[in-house]
């Protein structure tokens, strides 16, 4: 059966949400260590959507700025 892989749509999704100021907190809060979690991602063989996704909720992560970043 091999590794569980995510389903297609979550780069993107994530990818869309992050547009949001909640969602890119959400994304960097420490406590949840996302990012951590998302940058294997970012090499992932299986999905250029995926990992195009995942690289562009990382960038819009880029522009958040204030206490929580």
């Amino acid at each position: 059966l091999g590794e569980p892989r995510p389903p297609p749509q979550l780069g993107p999704l994530l990818c869309n949400l992050s547009q949001l100021p909640e969602g890119r907190r959400g994304l960097l809060d420490r406590s949840r260590c996302s990012v951590q979690r998302l940058l294997p991602f970012t090499q992932h063989k299986d999905s250029v959507v995926h990992r195009r996704g995942i690289v562009g909720a990382l960038r819009n992560c880029c522009f958040e700025y204030g206490e929580s970043a």
